[in-house]
């Protein structure tokens, strides 16, 4: 299973790779920015995203939302920090599948993510 985690937190974004890539033994890729994401994105088939709302150049959830257009099957999960009921609503109503708020605890992000089956 490859994830491809995008996040402009470098701490998380560690965390997140090592639980994953340790504990699920899946492929792992990090991007800081929505530039980076989108060209890693393009360069290889992903499995699940991960993605943090506000990035350094853009909106996570802008690009989410075009991605589920593009493959309906991938699954997306959005973090944010803030407890904002309309954007978690925009998120799946998008075809986000999981949306986590920081901090949020392994057991959630193996709910959002279906990582609890690997």
């Amino acid at each position: 299973m490859k994830v491809l985690i995008i996040e402009k937190d470098k701490t998380v974004r560690q965390s997140l790779f090592y639980f994953i890539k340790h504990y699920k033994n899946c492929e792992v890729f990090l991007a800081g920015s929505k530039r980076e994401g989108i060209s890693l994105f393009e360069t290889m088939p992903f499995d699940i995203v991960l993605c943090g709302d506000r990035l350094p150049d853009g909106s996570g959830l802008e690009m989410l939302q075009e991605w589920a257009r593009q493959n309906p099957k991938l699954i997306l999960v959005l973090m944010t920090v803030q407890g904002d009921e309309r954007l978690k609503q925009e998120a799946l109503k998008a075809g986000v599948k999981g949306y986590l708020e920081k901090p949020f605890d392994l057991r959630q992000l193996e709910e959002a993510t279906s990582l609890e089956h690997l």
